[in-house]
């Protein structure tokens, strides 16, 4: 397949999932402005049953695998809001990436530029931002989101993060705690991390969390809002870009 061949359909690919994003976004809003109260049962029932129908040969924690990162990685903190942030001092560029941990072109991304951010950030050319957003699935989602922040806890989401990502079930099977602590045990996490997840200690962060991103992103794509996305310096790249990992080197390098 040519270069323009895979640009074409990594660009349709993204297309196709944030308008099913939206879509979700869309029919969410309009049932909780409707029914109030009571779309909270409806919901439930819903996820219940497309649990239940959805492919189980995914997200059931058999088999994880690991295949975690072996280059050089930068330094890594947790900021007050909840962004994880991965970079060196002094890096002219700034890397903001919106991502959920059941969205299945966050997987395409991280599995094609996924490499190349920690290099760039190893490299001292840039810092990233890790944004955790969590609407792709309405109870898996969150549930993985508090995860991430509870394996940052140990000084381990990026592990956790490749993880995820690596062992995603389809969009439509909602990661379980059972699993999620089964990815953590695979990142290398100890301590608090499973008590952590059990309790959902950080589920009210997480929602902020979430509807803080997702008016970020509709600011800058015009009302638009989807997962995966890429800001540099504050402004969207280019969709090619995010699944080419020498436009996405060319896209920081040229901001810096």
């Amino acid at each position: 397949m040519s270069k323009a061949a895979r640009e074409r359909s990594a660009r349709e690919r993204l297309a196709e999932e944030r308008r099913r994003q939206q879509s979700r976004n869309k029919q969410f809003r309009l049932l909780t402005a409707v029914l109030g109260a009571v779309v909270v049962v409806a919901v439930a029932v819903v996820v219940t049953v497309v649990a239940m129908n959805s492919d189980k040969s995914g997200g059931d924690g058999k088999n994880v695998s690991a295949n975690l990162y072996k280059g050089a990685v930068a330094p890594i903190k947790v900021e007050a809001d909840g962004t994880v942030t991965m970079g060196k001092p002094g890096a002219k560029a700034t890397l903001d990436l919106y991502e959920d941990f059941q969205c299945p072109i966050c997987k395409e991304f991280e599995k094609t530029s996924g490499d190349t951010v920690k290099q760039l950030a190893a490299e001292g050319k840039v810092t990233v931002k890790y944004h955790i957003l969590s609407f792709v699935n309405p109870q898996g989602s969150p549930r993985a989101a508090v995860a991430g922040w509870c394996a940052a806890d140990e000084g381990k989401y990026l592990q956790f993060h490749d993880v995820a990502y690596q062992n995603q079930p389809d969009e439509r099977k909602a990661l379980t705690v059972d699993v999620l602590k089964k990815f953590g045990t695979a990142a290398g996490t100890t301590g608090n991390f499973a008590k952590c997840v059990s309790d959902q200690k950080y589920a009210s962060q997480v929602k902020k969390n979430n509807d803080d991103g997702l008016k970020v992103l509709q600011a800058k794509y015009g009302g638009r809002a989807g997962t995966p996305s890429v800001l540099v310096n504050g402004k969207p790249i280019d969709q090619n870009a995010m699944f080419d990992p020498n436009a996405l080197e060319k896209a920081v390098t040229s901001a810096a």
